[in-house]
């Protein structure tokens, strides 16, 4: 397949990815008066960008202030200091319904120096993507007849509790994206912070992400063999490489506002009777790729066995245009059940996308 139709492939499903990932600020990709101009799509590893596990999915993303254990090295690394044991969540995000991307995700925490350390892994995957070609436009059948498209990050993270009230977090990662024999590859950092006020059970949380490396795209289908002649008998063979403009990271940053409603004694309702449990969050996201987004959700809790969880995301953008359907409504539940001196964890979220239908999170955790 010819380079240059090796960057249509990769244009569209950047595309594809990026108009729901990170649709940013009003407007489409040629500004007018009325849509003024952005950075739409003017960043790389834009999967960063989606939510991680079902809880975080049905609270419309709000988690910065609330997340615990494994799971929080995707949102905010703070949140990874209250692992007690070794614990280890994972979880299968089907993205968008019938277009065959799909994100898996595994996190794993365990104390030590005083802290926490964890690691995480996280992938999306285009699933088969048909090779094409001027002479074959509706598909190659020589030397394979698809690809696929890969984005993955790899991190390890240190957490640990200064107070009781108070938890900082960091980590380190490695980040790639592209298809067989052409990406890009990133070195990045994370920072993130939970304080428990005292005060009617607000906690705050803040995250900053991605701040790392310029990444350029390198691959054997960035090479060519040429060959220079001077017009007599002498001949030269080089091999050259194709010039890659710079590509940013997305770096984000995520500041949320929880509260205990009720159910602990600290909660602005009180304990109750101990059987109820009711949390809410309201968050901001900024990121250099999109236009701020707002968020709010709640919630309940069942004798700390059964959840039920909703919220609304605002995107502050278009992405809503030419389509009746709600996007950035969310819901869910989760079931926690003890095992011996553990709790497994199961969560289910739906998020609606609007013309892009719907994503499904599923999730599993085992911790202390």
């Amino acid at each position: 397949m010819h380079f240059s139709r090796l960057l249509c492939a990769a244009g569209a499903l950047s595309l594809a990815l990026g108009a729901p990932l990170a649709a940013q600020g009003p407007g489409g990709l040629l500004p007018t008066p009325q849509d003024t101009p952005n950075r739409q799509g003017t960043r790389g590893a834009n999967f960063l960008h989606l939510d991680v596990g079902a809880r975080m999915g049905a609270m419309a993303g709000t988690t910065t202030a609330s997340v615990q254990g494994p799971v929080a090295w995707f949102v905010n690394p703070a949140g990874a200091a209250y692992s007690e044991g070794f614990s280890i969540a994972a979880g299968r995000q089907n993205l968008y319904q019938d277009l065959g991307l799909a994100q898996t995700y595994v996190g794993i925490s365990q104390p030590a120096l005083g802290g926490v350390l964890g690691v995480h892994f996280n992938s999306l995957n285009s699933g088969d993507i048909k090779k094409t070609t001027e002479a074959n436009p509706f598909g190659e059948r020589l030397g394979g007849n698809t690809f696929q498209w890969t984005s993955t990050s790899i991190g390890i993270g240190y957490a640990k509790r200064l107070t009781d009230r108070l938890t900082v977090g960091g980590q380190v990662k490695y980040i790639a994206e592209g298809i067989p024999d052409a990406g890009t590859r990133w070195i990045a950092g994370d920072i993130g912070s939970q304080f428990n006020t005292g005060l009617y059970g607000l906690t705050v949380g803040g995250s900053v992400s991605n701040v790392g490396t310029v990444g350029k795209a390198t691959g054997a289908l960035l090479t060519r063999v040429v060959s220079t002649t001077d017009r007599t008998v002498f001949s030269e063979t080089r091999r050259i490489s194709y010039y890659a403009a710079g590509v940013e990271l997305p770096v984000e940053f995520r500041l949320s506002l929880g509260s205990d409603l009720l159910g602990s004694a600290n909660s602005l309702l009180g304990k109750g009777s101990g059987k109820h449990l009711l949390n809410a969050e309201v968050a901001v996201n900024e990121s250099t790729d999109f236009s701020t987004q707002y968020a709010f959700a709640a919630e309940y809790g069942f004798r700390n066995t059964l959840f039920v969880r909703g919220g609304k995301r605002f995107f502050n953008d278009d992405r809503d245009r030419g389509t009746d359907t709600p996007v950035g409504l969310t819901g869910g539940f989760g079931l926690r059940l003890p095992v011996k001196d553990r709790a497994l964890r199961f969560d289910y979220a739906y998020q609606s996308a609007g013309a892009l239908q719907n994503i499904q999170y599923f999730s599993f955790e085992v911790s202390r």
